[in-house]
């Protein structure tokens, strides 16, 4: 159960294991802590095809881990970035919070 050890993680590493975030998922998290980058950037970034980042994007904003904002300069698009760290702290004890209950009433 090394999802539940904490020993040795920052607190990234716990928000990573809270959210079930996949290397790939890692890498785009850590290119976008601070900045706003279209796919495309972040598909250069981590060396990886548009269509494999926008999935991975699309998982990571339902989390709600990431935020999108429409952008235009003659077409419109759209550039990502990370929540807040103290949003992201807020939403990991939410989902943990979320999690507890749902296993303490599994286990009456």
């Amino acid at each position: 159960m090394d999802f539940l050890e904490v020993e040795g993680k920052d607190e990234k590493d716990i928000v990573f294991d809270v959210f079930d975030l996949n290397a790939l998922q890692k890498s785009i998290f850590e290119e976008l802590q601070d900045k706003q980058l279209t796919v495309k950037e972040i598909a250069s970034q981590v060396d990886r095809n548009r269509s494999t980042v926008q999935r991975a994007l699309q998982d990571m904003m339902e989390k709600d881990i990431l935020m999108r904002e429409g952008k235009t300069d003659r077409t419109v698009y759209y550039v990502y970035t990370t929540l807040p760290m103290e949003d992201i702290r807020e939403v990991t004890q939410q989902t943990l919070d979320a999690w507890h209950r749902k296993v303490k009433n599994k286990l009456g």
